[in-house]
């Protein structure tokens, strides 16, 4: 088979969106919080995902009948990553501030290294190794001190939980059985992490205290961005990502969010842009371009299309035959 490797402007255009939309959904989500219940957060999202995506495919005639053991991997990759993660990040961002928040997610890289690692029986190299570390730091000095005593302890506990859950879901997904189609799986992972938020949210009662009439247009302007942008746009990016590059250089998110988020928030008066920012900004730039020596994940690995070119599938199933 010979050597193919995904465009560097769809890599570029794909880490653009993990980066900063996910970045910025720490604002998003600190809006919606206000009036919407944190668990139906994370079912809005999931849901309103899975459909746009499912449509899109329904309406491209692209959408295939998934076999058993593809919605088994959706099943527990959608555990881990929404129930077992994000509804973790926003239970813990209740008593937490984004920052603090982020300095515990950030563990997400090493988890997912280590992991990886352990499956391929090998230690990773020197570099993502460094890389990792610094990018800690730079999360770190950007938290503050004071983030190792945010919240309550069972909030440290469950959002560094939930780092963990986070690598092991994109870990299933990336290694199990999936669609040939990276859109398609990843609307099969928001389907099951719809289903298994709403169980959560039944359970915990979210529904009975909420009414639609609570929305102001602040929160459902922060829940559209979240479906579009950080679900449908970011998801499906990430997903994808994982496919084509190392799992070292995808998680590298975890560092750059934060940063992103923080500029959000002196924007919009929040934050003070202080010496701290910098020096971290520096750190977590450092950081990504030292875990980005993962790409590719393989030496060899058939031409993967990106989001945006499975729009145009006989051209890139040309380019791949070439």
């Amino acid at each position: 088979m010979s050597q193919h490797h995904p465009p560097r402007a769809a890599l570029l255009a794909a880490f653009a969106a993990v980066y900063l939309f996910w970045g910025t959904t720490f604002l998003a989500v600190r809006y919606a919080v206000l009036v919407v219940p944190p668990i139906l957060i994370i079912v809005v999202r999931c849901t309103g995902g899975a459909l746009i995506l499912g449509a899109w495919l329904a309406w491209r005639r692209e959408l295939r009948r998934p076999t058993l053991a593809q919605w088994r991997t959706a099943a527990v990759a959608g555990l881990f990553l929404f129930l077992g993660s994000h509804v973790s990040i926003v239970w813990a961002e209740q008593r937490m501030s984004s920052g603090q928040a982020a300095l515990y997610s950030s563990t997400i890289p090493l988890w997912i290294v280590a992991m990886e690692s352990a499956r391929l029986r090998s230690m990773p190299s020197v570099r993502v190794i460094v890389g990792i570390v610094v990018g800690m730091l730079g999360v770190g000095i950007l938290a503050g001190g004071s983030a190792f005593h945010a919240g309550l302890l069972s909030d440290r506990l469950i959002i560094s939980f939930g780092a963990f859950c986070w690598a092991v879901g994109s870990l299933v997904g990336r290694h199990g059985a999936r669609p040939a189609v990276a859109t398609q799986a990843t609307a099969m992972q928001l389907a099951t992490g719809a289903l298994w938020t709403f169980a959560a949210s039944l359970l915990h009662g979210e529904l009975a205290r909420f009414s639609v009439a609570q929305l102001t247009m602040r929160a459902v302007i922060a829940l559209l961005f979240l479906v579009l942008c950080g679900t449908v746009l970011a998801f499906a990016s990430f997903t994808w990502l994982l496919r084509v590059a190392s799992p070292a250089a995808v998680s590298s998110y975890a560092f750059v969010n934060p940063v992103v988020a923080l500029v959000l928030g002196v924007l919009v008066g929040d934050d003070l842009l202080g010496g701290r920012v910098i020096v971290s900004a520096i750190l977590v730039v450092a950081a990504v371009v030292l875990t980005m020596g993962g790409i590719p994940a393989t030496a060899h690995r058939s031409r993967e299309p990106s989001p945006l070119e499975e729009d145009r599938p006989d051209e890139v199933r040309a380019r791949a035959a070439s």
